[in-house]
């Protein structure tokens, strides 16, 4: 199994709390990824992410980037989600073998963690991670296959 893991991109003022939707830069380096993204031949069967705004918007980009369908939404990935509520999503859906979690930090760079064992990992916003699975996803059990500062996309826009 293959989980993909995207933060959220650049949003507004804290203020504005769970209401807080992408910026125009936010928006702008997500849709730069999209050429990236469709060279990475993503091809999730699920989509699922936060409820908030700037989760969901990232998420519609996403999935308008890769030519997926439309991504869903679930509480459970509200900020604080950890594995265990990421586990119960999948759960929900036992034929996807191919999932993109779109969310929040640090809840994804824990999970992702968790997940490979690693001591540490930092998703900046507009960061791809994917984590590969000899079987179940379950702790300790993945390989981070790769995981994309979001500086490659303006840097591959660039060139």
């Amino acid at each position: 199994m293959i989980l993909y893991f995207l933060r959220h991109g650049a949003s507004g003022p804290s203020e504005a709390g769970d209401a807080q939707e992408l910026t125009d830069d936010g928006r702008a380096a997500l849709v730069a990824a999209a050429p990236f993204w469709r060279r990475l031949n993503l091809r999730p069967d699920l989509i699922v992410g936060s409820p908030l705004p700037r989760a969901r918007q990232s998420a519609e980009l996403l999935a308008t980037a890769i030519g997926a369908e439309a991504p869903r939404a679930d509480e459970r990935l509200a900020p604080g989600a950890d594995w265990r509520a990421m586990a119960s999503v999948l759960a929900d859906h036992p034929d996807a073998r191919r999932v993109c979690f779109v969310g929040h930090d640090p809840d994804l760079s824990s999970a992702i963690s968790e997940l490979t064992g690693a001591a540490s990992v930092r998703m900046r916003k507009g960061g791809l991670a994917c984590v590969d699975f000899p079987g179940v996803p379950e702790p300790g059990a993945g390989e981070l296959a790769w995981l994309i500062t979001p500086d490659i996309y303006t840097d591959d826009a660039a060139g």
